[in-house]
């Protein structure tokens, strides 16, 4: 039989055992929850590879033609320095590049590798000219890119190993007629600018080796914003939700996502009013070291569909997008 003493004891012990099993509780939620932020060193180099393959299908007057696009790009990022406030400056240096693109107008491929491999690919020496370049960008420690710097040195450099490549491929004669020497370069200073190497076009492929973190303290289940351009079609922006699923050891993986609401108004392309997204999905996952919150692995699918819009004439379009980003080898200088 109980006594009221046992009665008094058996309650403290209970007591005692919920107050442990909260406070484990609390102490594992404190772990969890910490700053997931870029912390790097001045010498640090970071050498990336970035894999895509774009699938893209089009219709016309009942026609459907089909684009298949394959990419593999190599980056060096090199830590120039790191301010009091977390900054961080990064020399950006194109090291391999090789692409592959099959349209019904035929194939064309490039690869940095072997310099004689790219008969017929007029932007081959447009490539060519890409290696070796650098410019830098200016990161905060949340991932944000803030500014990009000499971008304007990197695009002169490449326009004139382009025109000297003209000089020793075109005779005399053919060169007067594109103008001076001087005249050429400039016409491609602009084109470089305005459809391949402008600010925001190198912006958008920055983004997608560097991934946007939380600006203050997370857990597993919390969420924040980041806003992103279409790989396609560059200038149409949307805003992701990224979101920290979980810790695994020294990783945190991050999601993120974004899909069109049917309720809401189709997304048009900023820099075509013609163009229309009436769909678009997009699944990301991002493996970041959480002592340096650098990409690991980073894995995105993404879908759309858009209709080009011409009077009373709509021309459907659709892509497929994979890409993966992955690190060749990470190295600190001594």
């Amino acid at each position: 039989m109980k006594t009221k003493t046992d009665t008094k004891q058996y309650s403290k012990i209970a007591v005692l055992f919920i107050l442990a099993i909260v406070m484990n509780i609390q102490g594992a939620q404190a772990v969890e929850q910490g700053d997931i932020k870029l912390i790097l060193r001045p010498n640090q180099k970071h050498e990336m590879r970035m894999t895509s393959k774009t699938n893209v299908s089009q219709s016309s007057q009942g026609q459907v033609s089909k684009t298949v696009r394959e990419e593999i790009v190599e980056v060096v990022f090199q830590v120039q320095e790191v301010n009091p406030q977390g900054d961080i400056v990064l020399k950006v240096i194109f090291r391999k590049l090789k692409t592959k693109t099959q349209s019904p107008g035929g194939t064309l491929e490039f690869d940095s590798t072997k310099a004689d491999a790219n008969p017929g690919n007029p932007l081959a020496p447009m490539y060519s000219a890409l290696i070796g370049q650098s410019f830098k960008i200016k990161v905060a420690s949340n991932g944000k890119i803030l500014e990009l710097q000499s971008l304007d040195e990197m695009i002169a450099k490449m326009a004139e190993k382009m025109v000297a490549a003209e000089d020793k491929k075109m005779d005399k004669r053919m060169l007067q007629k594109l103008g001076t020497r001087k005249q050429r370069k400039e016409k491609m200073i602009k084109q470089l600018e305005m459809f391949y190497f402008g600010e925001e076009k190198m912006r958008t492929m920055m983004r997608g080796f560097i991934q946007i973190l939380p600006s203050g303290p997370v857990k597993p289940g919390d969420s924040w914003e980041s806003k992103i351009d279409i790989e396609y079609l560059q200038r149409t922006r949307i805003n992701l939700k990224n979101t920290l699923k979980k810790h695994e050891n020294d990783k945190a993986v991050i999601d993120s996502t974004y899909k069109t609401n049917p309720n809401e108004k189709p997304i048009r392309d900023k820099s075509n009013p013609n163009m229309v997204f009436t769909k678009i999905d997009y699944q990301g996952s991002a493996q970041i070291d959480k002592s340096s919150g650098w990409i690991i692995r980073k894995e995105v699918k993404a879908r759309f569909s858009a209709e080009f819009r011409l009077g009373r004439k709509t021309m459907p379009m659709s892509a497929d997008i994979i890409k993966i980003v992955e690190p060749v080898k990470s190295t600190t200088s001594p």
